[in-house]
């Protein structure tokens, strides 16, 4: 049988689009008088409903489609939905509004209508301007000399001169830009491998890849999207080192000039990514109170804008609100405050999940697994770390999953289930030995778990003090330590070694530092 749930592009999409874009499919289809085109809306009404793609099921349902009709009729629909989609897009997305207002200019210029076509350019490089979109303004900018080039009598040598000038300009500041965002890419590429530098050798290269691929700049002078770029850039680059200060600097940077500029309402996506690494920088630096009054924005962007934004914008607002909330939970050390609104960002992240790319679902995973384990709801904690542990992707967080590794021991022997420590144990240890990451906080928290089953009731006590004072010694060392980023293994030993419950302990901790 012929079934699939992936790799196949229209089914894809159609289960992609909203209940308002698939109705605007339908009133267009509907306005259709053409019957040939009934087969490609009967089409579109089976792949909707079916929950997994089944040519066999498709034949059944439309008996009069020929296996021969099928793949044509695939590509016909697929490019009617997208140009419906294109249609439902205009207003909110401004990419797409400003490449048909260039095909327009182009259109107008074909037909001689020269002076129709500089008032269209015109227009439309206001829009670019607002929107601070270089690029489109530098594609203007090469209509406008060829709509010029054709109005001989009225081409002046100050013209000329203001075009040259424009696109010179234009091309330092697309050319720096893009320089800052090709290494921004480079820097995130680093991370999702492996996470954060794990030891000198590996921050002195990241050092050298960074400083050494950094376009010349003056911070003074850069226009909106160079410093959006460099904040990027610098973003990355400081939270693989470890420089969490400077993180906070780069994306209040980049938060504060979309405000300045005003394109928080406009530039939904971008503004949402600054304000996430932001909170999520502030959560590094355990900032609780500027933590609040960006998470406070955060759900004032959701009551403001929520309803207004294109589905891919929600997605990403759901899951800023998951993880920002997700932090302030274990800011504050209150796990049970914020459960019901958890449950409902964490049901609506469900829903579209495989929209949602492999990191941050194992970030979401991962955090949610430390959530429930907070909560003792041991059997919910271990579920995620599953989905955590089970991700097929070699390349991807290794540092995620190898601490998903040892908060699942943690987890197996809060619950003293031994049998299954025991194998898990194995397992993880294997997984480190492979990927080179055994670190000393590893190897030393293995090793005590190794023992477990042979320490006596009245010894486990002075076990978990010996093994905290042997953790303590590698607290001064930011690479031995950075297991404390992922979890906080000092407050669950504490939880044991005083028979109190580990969220007691976090809370506790929390305020006693604020």
């Amino acid at each position: 049988m012929a079934k699939t749930s992936h790799a196949q592009p229209l089914f894809q999409l159609i289960h992609a689009l909203t209940k308002s874009e698939k109705r605007s499919f339908k009133l267009y289809a509907g306005k259709v008088s053409d019957p040939t085109e009934a087969k490609f809306v009967k089409l579109f009404d089976v792949l909707e409903v079916m929950e997994v793609y089944d040519e066999d099921q498709i034949f059944k349902k439309i008996p009069e489609l020929k296996r021969s009709q099928l793949a044509n009729m695939k590509s016909h629909l697929f490019k009617q939905v997208l140009m419906v989609l294109r249609q439902s897009q205009m207003k909110t997305d401004v990419d797409i509004m400003l490449r048909e207002n260039l095909d327009y200019v182009r259109l107008l210029f074909k037909k001689g209508l020269y002076e129709q076509s500089m008032k269209m350019l015109q227009k439309t490089k206001a829009t670019a301007n607002n929107y601070k979109k270089n690029i489109f303004k530098l594609a203007l900018l090469n209509y406008e000399k060829n709509i010029e080039n054709q109005q001989m009598l009225s081409l002046d040598q100050t013209t000329c001169l203001k075009l040259d000038k424009d696109t010179k300009s234009l091309l330092r500041k697309i050319n720096v830009a893009q320089a800052f965002f090709s290494l921004a890419l480079r820097m995130k590429a680093h991370f999702l491998r492996s996470g954060m530098a794990r030891n000198e050798d590996e921050l002195e290269k990241i050092n050298k890849i960074f400083y050494g691929n950094l376009p010349e700049h003056d911070k003074t002078h850069l226009s909106f999207s160079e410093q959006y770029n460099m904040c990027r850039a610098y973003y990355w680059f400081s939270y693989i080192t470890q420089d969490f200060q400077s993180c906070v600097k780069y994306t209040e940077i980049w938060v504060s000039i979309f405000k300045e500029s005003n394109l928080t309402h406009l530039r939904h996506a971008e503004f949402l990514r600054g304000l996430n690494r932001l909170l999520q920088s502030l959560f590094r630096i355990n900032d609780v109170d500027r933590f609040s009054i960006y998470y406070e924005e955060l759900l004032e962007f959701e009551k403001l804008y929520a309803k207004a934004i294109d589905s891919n914008s929600k997605q990403l607002l759901v899951r800023c609100l998951t993880i920002q909330t997700l932090n302030k939970c274990f800011l504050e050390g209150d796990f049970k405050m914020y459960g019901s609104k958890l449950e409902r960002y964490l049901g609506k992240l469900e829903e579209s999940i495989e929209y949602i790319d492999s990191n941050n679902q194992l970030v979401v995973f991962y955090k949610s697994a430390i959530l429930y384990f907070g909560l003792g709801k041991y059997e919910k904690s271990l579920e995620y770390l599953d989905r955590v542990i089970d991700n097929k992707n070699d390349q991807l967080r290794e540092d995620l999953k190898s601490f998903a590794y040892i908060l699942y021991l943690i987890v197996l022997y809060d619950m003293r289930d031994l049998e299954n420590l025991k194998a898990m144990r194995n397992r993880a240890f294997v997984y480190l030995r492979q990927r080179n990451i055994l670190g000393q906080f590893h190897h030393i928290i293995l090793q005590f778990l190794k023992k477990t089953e042979d320490i006596m009731p009245l010894d486990v006590k002075g076990e978990l003090i010996t093994l905290r004072t042997s953790l303590q010694g590698l607290l001064d060392d930011k690479f031995e330590a950075k297991p404390l980023l992922y979890f906080d293994i000092m407050s669950w030993l504490e939880s044991k070694i005083t028979s109190r419950p580990f969220h007691e302990v976090v809370k506790e901790l929390a305020e006693s530092k604020h």
